[in-house]
């Protein structure tokens, strides 16, 4: 894998170091470029936790991902680069609790100071949160708290402060990669998983932020706010491709734009 490659095609400009700057730089540049994108368990497509095939997806073939493959190629660019890379498991919050151990892979960097880094979750911090901060952290005018929860054994809640967005359980015991992989496997093929039934994309721009499910299109930007459902399978696949960038055909997805 090569790291200049992975950093052009995440828009990182100029030579990283291993300081507080280049990582938030190279966080903020992959969270603006790559979308979340869910589609290939939505098609049927093999999905793994392996940082190379997220590297040929990504990079060679400039799509997105999801957390194991975003997250999960962020760290091993960011440990080829210099970064001390820790991953970790977190329970994302669902309507009826929290998800399983596995179901969502963060990183932790450690500097100076213990770092959450995660550009896995949808639209999330674009830069990294300090672990050991207790009090509100503020990333582009969008608020983010990390706190004790007394009755998850130890995990850490992790959440923006706005009433309708979910965080997640996270647990600092360092992680092995395989550890992910019957999760990820659940996630990509289980007709009950959520990213199978509702193939999410979502994507940050510098002005707000667009998602999109099999059943509804959601966008907050400056001048546009949309929240409507999708007609048909015609309509969906007009704002995949108007909205990502993505030609479907089968269950091959090819980039556009």
């Amino acid at each position: 894998m090569d790291v200049g490659r992975y950093l052009e095609r995440v828009g990182f400009e100029g030579a990283p170091a291993v300081d507080r700057a280049t990582l938030a730089a190279i966080q903020r540049a992959h969270a603006l470029h790559v979308p979340f994108d869910a589609l290939d368990c939505y098609l049927g497509n093999r999905v793994t936790v392996e940082p190379a095939d997220a590297y040929r997806k990504i990079v060679d073939r400039r799509r997105g991902g999801y957390c194991y493959e975003l997250n999960g190629l962020l760290g091993a660019m960011l440990a080829e680069i210099g970064f001390a890379v820790t991953l970790l498991a977190a329970r994302p919050e669902t309507p009826v609790g929290f998800a399983d151990p596995f179901a969502h892979l963060a990183l932790l960097v450690e500097l100076d100071r213990r770092l959450l880094v995660d550009v896995g979750f949808g639209v999330f911090a674009r830069e990294p949160l300090e672990l050991d901060e207790r009090g509100e952290q503020v990333i582009d005018g969008h608020v983010f708290q990390i706190s004790e929860d007394d009755g998850s054994d130890g995990e850490l809640l992790v959440r923006e402060l706005r009433p309708d967005e979910q965080g997640y359980r996270l647990s600092l015991r360092p992680r092995d990669r395989d550890e992910f992989r019957e999760q990820c496997r659940i996630y990509a093929t289980d007709p009950g998983s959520p990213f199978v039934r509702r193939a999410s994309l979502q994507r940050a721009h510098e002005d707000g932020w667009t998602r999109l499910t099999r059943k509804e299109l959601r966008v907050s930007r400056a001048g546009e706010e949309i929240d409507e459902p999708i007609r048909d399978e015609e309509h969906w696949r007009s704002e995949v491709r108007d909205r990502f960038g993505y030609e479907i055909d089968g269950s091959d997805v090819r980039v556009i734009a």
